[in-house]
């Protein structure tokens, strides 16, 4: 069984011989400095070379073990194209929005529309995923896309969108559904370009802040919507959930998605029994893998597969700073099962 063979058929809900363990790209990110140096393919400058781009994905896969090849290493993409201003960070530090491009709600009207052939870095991520796509059919290729109400905290500072989410609800339904077309718009470029599934993350749309009435009306049919257009085009996708998502448990079944991501903060056999019939991925800590022992990632690692992980993967990423033998200690647990 192929590494995609295995990642699909558990979307499908097929019998497999174990969980595919993956870090997905995107807001997920699958880079280690130690590799970076071991290749020269070094952040800053892979973020804007597709090149450079596939060969660090690559070698995350070769050298850590991951099942997956998944960029970009940040979650900036579709802000930068749609006018927010990037700062590129370092070898340890993703890039990040330094500027919002809208003062008000209102001011989404002002956006133009996605072209994912010609805006900001999405031609690049393209061009990367046809190299990957291309150059590796057994190994699944993941497209990243950010989350609607996440895309649109990139575009104008969080602590304004969250005050008028009851004060001006039809700017920000507006909004969200803008910004949901054109991700739309992104993702089916994605799959024209070779990505074999869909991972939606959609981290400020948390449950701790939201809460189950205003996730289930400002991000739970944004994020259907996209997903339907990708099944549309026949492929799987995955949503990430970031922060405690007890609060959103009865929201989160009508999410249409084949399986949720979720991160440290949560107890997956809790959320196996709130969640029936939902498949689950994660959720080893980012800050175990980064810092260690390897002898509690392997215990970690082991727990969640005993739980019945459908998926193991880190909970929100991998730091940049993690080293490789770290990121082996959850990907050898997981193979062992083989």
């Amino acid at each position: 069984m192929t590494e995609k063979e295995r990642l699909l058929k558990v979307l499908r809900g097929e019998k497999v011989d174990r969980p595919p363990v993956i870090s997905p790209g995107g807001m997920m990110t699958m880079a280690s400095r130690e590799v970076m140096e071991q290749t020269n393919c070094r952040w800053p400058a892979v973020h804007r070379d597709a090149e450079k781009m596939a060969t660090l994905s690559i070698s995350m896969h070769d050298e850590a073990g991951i099942e997956n090849l998944g960029i970009p290493f940040c979650m900036t993409v579709e802000a930068e194209a749609l006018g927010g201003e990037v700062e590129d960070g370092d070898e340890v530090t993703e890039p990040r929005i330094i500027h919002y491009p809208l003062k008000s709600v209102k001011g989404w009207r002002s956006l133009k529309e996605l072209n994912p052939y010609e805006d900001g870095r999405l031609p690049t991520i393209l061009t990367c995923t046809s190299l990957l796509s291309q150059g590796h059919p057994d190994i699944p290729v993941i497209g990243n896309l950010v989350g609607p109400v996440s895309l649109a905290t990139s575009l104008i500072d969080a602590t304004l969108l969250f005050k008028v989410l009851r004060r001006e609800p039809e700017e920000v339904h507006g909004m969200l559904g803008f910004l949901t077309d054109n991700s739309i718009r992104y993702g089916e470029a994605l799959i024209k370009s070779g990505a074999d599934l869909i991972v939606i993350s959609d981290p400020s749309a948390t449950g701790e802040i939201l809460g189950p009435d205003i996730f289930n009306e400002f991000a739970i049919p944004y994020l259907n919507k996209m997903i339907t257009c990708m099944h549309t085009l026949g492929k799987p996708v995955i949503v990430h959930i970031c922060g405690d998502v007890r609060p959103v448990y009865e929201p989160l079944k009508g999410l249409t998605s084949e399986c949720i991501s979720v991160d440290s903060a949560v107890n997956i056999k809790e959320a196996r029994g709130s969640l029936p019939g939902k498949k689950l991925m994660g959720n080893v800590s980012t800050i175990l893998l980064q810092n260690g022992p390897a002898d509690k990632i392997q215990k970690a690692s082991k727990n969640l597969l005993d739980f019945g992980i459908d998926i193991l993967a880190p909970a929100c990423g991998i730091s940049a700073k993690t080293p490789v033998r770290h990121i082996k200690a959850m990907t050898e647990t997981a193979k062992q099962g083989c």
